[in-house]
């Protein structure tokens, strides 16, 4: 009897909301296997952005493309990674509706090149369909087994499916981009809607211990593509070695790991259990990770250039390298920085590091120059962490 009910518990466990003070909360299995899937349809968005700026084939419109389907894989893990933060059950119901977003995912990743070059957004729409069906009947449960998260249930309920029917009908019958981008803030507005509480300390309940690794992970998957175009690089080096393209993958290298330091330098949790500054963390992100997949693709491209094998020249390619970048370290910023109210030059350093990495692409064209920048700003913070480690132990 013992382990028939143990199989039906793993079966139709009622979805409520788990404690913000669960102790040692971490990534499941489940959750980086999910993440795992969302990276190969990144990897096929920035193969096609690396093709387009190396061969200089509609490159404004390609980087427009970008922003935009990136958008379209980001939303659904994000809005996914919060609800298992709050509703995580571990069940069989969990597990397959998780599943069925993936199935989504892989539609999307399968939709990229034709939406790239023939603007034919129909798979993304049916993979967009796939990942929001299981999200919105997960939400139903919630409002069904969760007396108390009720009301936010239904509002999410209600605002995905209303936004979700916008997007399928416009892409039918009417593709408009002006309509997109209204339905696109409507769909970032149905969480601040669905979170709004009738008294303080009723919306949902997020760990936001589990949040921040969340992020964290993802960054640190991103950050894995950019090593992969960083390793083809290397493999053009042995194949055909010039001093160029050897202090082209030396910078790379040097920029990615300073990119990976200045995320994971600081911790914001404590900051997030405000609700507006916890929306503005969690919407940066979405710039963070567009800019860190942008940086691996323009790596590349920089290398096509050196080696005359695209369109590009290398000033312009270490440029766009140099944009992306600036884009991240804003982003960094935003997520870190601004969101910790940190004071005097530690506040605008990131930013100024940007405006920095920008001029010495006009100055120098040389990817290792950028390179020496990143890791003498993460040498200035580990001196300062120094200090203040010595100061306080006395």
């Amino acid at each position: 009897m013992s382990n028939t009910n143990q199989t039906r518990s793993m079966l139709f466990n009622p979805i409520v909301a788990r404690s913000k003070h669960e102790p040692h909360r971490s990534a499941t299995p489940l959750e980086l296997f999910y993440d795992l899937v969302y990276v190969v349809a990144i990897a096929f968005l920035a193969g096609e952005l690396h093709h387009a700026v190396t061969e200089l084939h509609h490159v404004q419109h390609s980087i427009l493309m970008y922003f935009w389907i990136f958008w379209c894989i980001w939303w659904p893990w994000n809005t996914y990674t919060w609800f298992a933060s709050g509703y995580d059950t571990d069940d069989a119901q969990f597990r397959l509706a998780s599943f069925v977003q993936m199935v989504g995912v892989i539609i999307v990743a399968i939709g990229i090149k034709p939406a790239f070059h023939e603007e034919n957004f129909l798979y993304i729409m049916l993979g967009y369909v796939v990942m929001r069906v299981p999200y919105i009947a997960m939400w139903i449960k919630v409002a069904f087994d969760d007396k108390a998260s009720r009301p936010v249930a239904l509002r999410y309920v209600f605002g995905v499916l209303a936004v979700q029917c916008g997007w399928t009908l416009t892409v039918l019958f009417y593709q408009s981009w002006t309509v997109w981008i209204l339905l696109l803030f409507c769909e970032l507005l149905v969480p601040w809607f669905a979170e709004r509480s009738i008294k303080k300390g009723e919306n949902t309940k997020y760990h936001v211990e589990h949040i921040e690794e969340r992020m964290g992970l993802l960054t640190i998957i991103v950050l894995g593509e950019s090593i992969l175009a960083s390793a083809h690089a290397f493999e053009s080096v042995t194949k055909h070695y010039t001093p160029e393209l050897g202090m082209t993958v030396s910078g790379a290298l040097l920029i990615l790991f300073s990119m990976w330091w200045l995320y994971f330098d600081d911790k914001v949790e404590e900051e997030l259990h405000d609700e507006t500054t916890c929306f503005i963390w969690a919407y940066g992100h979405y710039f963070l990770f567009a800019a860190a997949a942008a940086v691996g693709a323009l790596i590349s491209v920089c290398v096509d250039a050196v080696t005359h094998h695209g369109q590009i020249s290398v000033d312009n390619a270490v440029l766009a390298l140099a944009i992306a970048l600036a884009f991240y370290l804003a982003s960094v910023w935003l997520c870190h920085d601004f969101v910790l109210k940190k004071i005097g030059v530690e506040r605008y350093e990131l930013l100024l590091l940007a405006i920095v990495v920008i001029l010495l692409a006009l100055v120098t064209q040389s990817v290792l120059v950028i390179g020496f920048a990143f890791t003498t700003l993460n040498a200035i913070r580990l001196w300062r962490k120094h200090k203040e480690f010595k100061h306080s132990s006395t």
